[in-house]
């Protein structure tokens, strides 16, 4: 398994998952250092709320795709809210990077998931607007106390299963910093 990604059984079983470097942490707020990974993201205008997201995904993993391949599950599974509307992107296995298998649905594209440098917080439980709204607002001050400048919008990353009872599912929500520009 090439050095960029880990297995990590303590939430979801052996999943693959890019592999990243802490580079600083306070409870459950990290600053980390990705390299670049491919995603299969699902944006679809007529879907604003990507209810046929999970499963156009699945069915792309699951050899809908130019070359019949099955693939295997990945973890995380990443939204993103934009100002028009909702993403959702499985993370590619690495073994398919050099020569990623072309979605045969219209509504989803194979992207690099450029490198950088993410703030992350992670949280357990159910999933929910109120949840996420309150942890965004928690990683942004966390991101400004670092003296750090927020350059995405925030994503949000699921590790766990519909069938993992909520005190054990594990979510995250990313942003992209940078330094922040000075005049």
């Amino acid at each position: 398994m090439h050095p960029l990604f880990r297995e990590r059984s303590e939430m979801m079983g052996k999943y693959e998952t890019p592999d990243y470097e802490v580079i600083d942490k306070k409870d459950d707020f990290e600053l980390r250092r990705y390299e670049d990974f491919y995603i299969v993201e699902y944006n679809n205008q007529s879907d604003p709320d990507i209810d046929q997201g999970f499963k156009t995904l699945f069915n792309y993993i699951s050899s809908e795709n130019k070359e019949n391949e099955k693939m295997s599950m990945t973890v995380p599974v990443i939204q993103e809210k934009t100002e028009t509307n909702k993403k959702m992107a499985f993370v590619v296995p690495e073994k398919y990077w050099g020569e990623v298998p072309e979605p045969n649905d219209p509504n989803l594209t194979v992207e690099r998931f450029n490198k950088g440098i993410f703030a992350a917080v992670q949280f357990s439980g159910k999933r929910s607007d109120t949840k996420e709204t309150s942890m965004k607002k928690e990683l942004n001050d966390w991101i400004e106390k670092k003296g750090l400048e927020k350059k995405s919008d925030f994503m949000i990353a699921s590790y766990s299963g519909p069938f993992t009872l909520p005190p054990f599912r594990k979510n995250e929500i990313w942003a992209r910093v940078g330094t922040i520009e000075k005049d």
